[in-house]
């Protein structure tokens, strides 16, 4: 195992700014945008009836104090009272000066839809969302908060994972994207793993190789992906797995059609997902990854798929190699779901931070609880 590189993005602040209470079981999944008078405004995704998926929730928000942590003017946004939940949201400064953010809508545990909008006064009011998947047939989707993109060209961008309707149309990836400003969506070839391409773990017990042998033919084997735009202006697109790395792939035109996916094999993970930005003005990639390259793959003793701890990476070859610059949490809580956001000479993340307890006499983390920010200042 190589050594880590020091760590030169210093963290600023931590603060948990939205704790698990008892009225409101999990909060997370959020997504900032600064808007023009220099304000951020923070949504999240707010469970108040447990903390499962399908379980109540509503996209929760306001202007964020960056320095007290404290959420002023909040609301809930685009309340419906015949859906099951709203979460997972994602916000985006468009070209056109305009707001984007998308939105998962549940109306059955087993079944949701996305959502795109679009607001042109700064987040006051939104137009009526539009159903981004009408033309895919897949009644399960999974995106993530976060994830909306444009890329240089105009293209609107929203990674998923589509959970299938049987042999006809298995599990896979793939991207949402609109030429229209979000008016009609298309969705890219559905991007797998090939066989070959599936590397063995960093570290494998023999007692853990019939565990290694479930992830590799798992049916969602690929899970929660994310896009960012290249500097040669190439899209990758990387996701989460259950085979103890991230993997990613390549686009050439702009996310419809992908090169084969392979294993980031400097990212050694569970199946947590990965958040990444490339630095505005710059070709270097940021990564934010739950840091398992000290546990053997799917060691229960060792705890494999804790998502902890939260670590640092940058590639400056786009996304070929990753050089890991250490940890920005301990190992104390679980830590999922990052948002980053570029202010100035600063980064903002929000993530959950779990609740730690103990369940039949062992620790247990509930990796879906407290929302927390950190911010790193930049070199």
């Amino acid at each position: 195992m190589k050594e880590d590189a020091p760590l030169f993005y210093s963290s600023v602040l931590k603060k948990v700014i939205a704790p698990q209470t008892a009225s409101v079981k999990r909060a997370g999944e959020g997504s900032a945008v600064v808007l023009k008078n220099g304000q951020v405004l923070l949504i999240y995704s707010r469970f108040t009836g447990g903390g499962a998926d399908h379980d109540t929730a509503d996209l929760f928000g306001g202007i964020l104090d960056p320095v007290t942590g404290e959420i002023r003017d909040g609301k809930v946004y685009f309340q419906d009272s015949t859906a099951l939940n709203q979460m997972s949201v994602s916000l985006e400064r468009l070209q056109n000066g305009a707001l984007g953010m998308v939105f998962l809508r549940k109306s059955a545990p087993d079944k949701d839809d996305i959502f795109f909008s679009r607001s042109s006064d700064e987040g006051e009011s939104w137009a009526n969302p539009v159903r981004v998947n009408r033309l895919c047939e897949d009644k399960y989707m999974v995106v993530n908060a976060d994830r909306l993109r444009q890329f240089s060209s105009g293209r609107l961008a929203i990674s998923a994972a589509l959970h299938g309707n049987g042999p006809e149309a298995p599990a896979a990836l793939g991207l949402f994207y609109s030429d229209d400003s979000g008016m009609t969506w298309a969705f890219s070839d559905r991007i797998q793993v090939l066989e070959e391409n599936i590397i063995p773990p960093h570290a494998l017990l023999e007692k853990d190789r019939q565990a290694w042998s479930e992830a590799c033919q798992y049916e969602f084997r690929l899970q929660e992906p994310g896009v960012e735009e290249l500097a040669d202006g190439r899209i990758l697109l990387y996701c989460r797995t259950t085979m103890g790395y991230m993997y990613q792939a390549y686009s050439a035109d702009n996310g419809k059609t992908w090169s084969e996916m392979k294993a980031a094999a400097d990212i050694v993970s569970p199946a947590s997902p990965q958040s990444i930005r490339r630095i505005p003005g710059s070709q270097r990639l940021m990564c934010v990854f739950t840091d398992r390259r000290k546990v053997s793959f799917a060691n229960a003793g060792e705890n494999w798929n804790w998502r902890t701890p939260l670590a640092l990476a940058i590639s400056d070859d786009n996304a070929a190699t990753w050089q890991i610059l250490g940890n920005i949490e301990d190992e104390s809580h679980n830590y999922c779901y990052t948002s980053i956001l570029f202010i100035d000479h600063q980064i903002l993340l929000t993530y959950y931070e779990s609740n730690n307890t103990v369940k039949d006499g062992k620790p247990y983390r509930e990796n879906l609880a407290s929302l927390k920010m950190q911010i790193l200042a930049m070199p």
